[in-house]
């Protein structure tokens, strides 16, 4: 952990902004270039989906090994080779002439997402003081919404332009940048002590990191629920036009990065009782989804959705920081394998929930994962108020 006087490496933490940029983008490409991708290589549609697959598949594995396996490996070193196979992932598969290259591909990307997220909370306490934490996740965090516009409307009208090779070429090209920036401005990094199996099988035994652990499943769960239906909304409940269905897309991409920098400040002075309130608010606004039944209210709604959402990673990575600082890395690892698990979970329940009631059923489910988040919330800060003798 970096000491109150020593200078905050701002630089540094602008280059893991752009790295997760860089990577979250990447990995979302593939939704807005489904068909061009499935009809070029002579594949469906259904298995160019599974690129995304194989990419939580592999940063799952990755998040719960790394820390274990590189013990006292210089995470400067770590992050720079994630950056490099961030670019040779882009070029596989802007150069596959089959799915299984493609696959390989996708597979690289998966570890370098796995890997440099579990590393993110850990690597931040290690570039500024204390203080400043909030603020800096919530700069590093602002790469996921930046990425899903970059992904979703920006990647689309490319791939349209030149093809969707160029737009994975151009992923590699903002790899390049990621990894010269990140060896200019990244210190040395050491690694974190008592990272082993044993070590980290003793921290989920603890019910109060279990309770941290699920609370981030719901929470990550309830969201993606409605966000993987979010376009079927607005085209066929909302029956908006291609035109404002792209506005809207923006719209809520801007807001989702307005609430990430916004949720550094909050967090920063009201940390346990903001922690209370997202679930809870998340839950508050899909009720009203549920009942909703004007079209410029559906939007809105949509939109903070969106805006809210911005809270929950920068929440639960300044979890890790405050209550397991000691332990950031193999705390981060599984925060990672818990999110990418939700993420799974939430297309598996939303879809069959989608198949059978709707977006109603959505609404309800969302609602309820976000009524177990907050339980689930506040038993684990309970139990860690009792254990440390103090409010986190």
């Amino acid at each position: 952990m970096k000491f109150q006087n020593e200078p905050t490496r701002w630089a540094a933490v602008l280059s893991l902004f752009m790295g997760v940029t860089s990577l979250i983008a990447a990995e979302f490409i593939p939704i807005s270039l489904l068909t061009p991708i499935a009809r070029e290589l002579t594949i469906t549609e259904g298995m160019a989906g599974q690129t995304v697959t194989a990419v939580g598949i592999f940063a799952v594995i990755t998040s719960l090994l790394l820390f274990p396996l590189t013990k006292s490996i210089n995470r400067r070193y770590i992050l720079l080779s994630f950056s490099l196979l961030l670019i040779l992932s882009n070029l596989l598969v802007a150069m596959a002439a089959s799915y299984s290259v493609l696959l390989i591909g996708r597979g690289i990307l998966g570890i370098c997402v796995g890997g440099f997220w579990s590393m993110a909370s850990a690597v931040t306490l290690q570039l500024v003081p204390t203080k400043d934490v909030p603020r800096a996740l919530s700069i590093v965090y602002a790469g996921v919404s930046v990425a899903t516009i970059l992904s979703l409307p920006l990647a689309s009208y490319l791939g349209q332009l030149f093809g969707w090779r160029i737009v994975f070429f151009l992923g590699a090209g903002m790899g390049v940048i990621t990894f010269v920036w990140q060896f200019l401005t990244l210190p040395s990094l050491p690694a974190q002590r008592a990272n082993s199996f044993r070590n980290m099988f003793a921290l989920i035994r603890q019910n109060w990191v279990l309770a941290g652990i699920g609370a981030t499943i719901f929470s990550y769960g309830g969201y993606h629920i409605f966000f993987t239906y979010l376009r079927p909304y607005l085209e066929h409940e909302l029956a908006l036009s291609a035109e404002t269905l792209s506005v809207i897309l923006l719209i809520f991409g801007i807001a989702n990065c307005a609430g990430t920098f916004l949720a550094g400040a909050v967090l920063g002075k009201y940390f346990r009782q903001t922690m209370y309130a997202i679930p809870l608010a998340l839950m508050v606004t899909a009720v009203l989804l549920f009942w909703n039944s004007h079209i410029s209210c559906g939007m809105v709604l949509a939109v903070i959705w969106g805006f809210i959402f911005g809270f929950i990673p920068v929440g639960w990575s300044a979890w890790i920081t405050r209550t397991l600082a000691d332990k950031a890395e193999m705390a981060g690892g599984l925060s990672v394998a818990a999110i990418q698990f939700s993420v799974g979970l939430a297309a598996l329940i939303g879809g069959l929930t989608f198949d059978m009631l709707g977006m109603s059923g959505i609404f309800i489910i969302a609602a309820i994962f976000m009524l177990a988040a907050f339980f689930l919330t506040k038993s684990s800060f309970f139990r860690y108020a009792i254990i440390a003798g103090q409010h986190v």
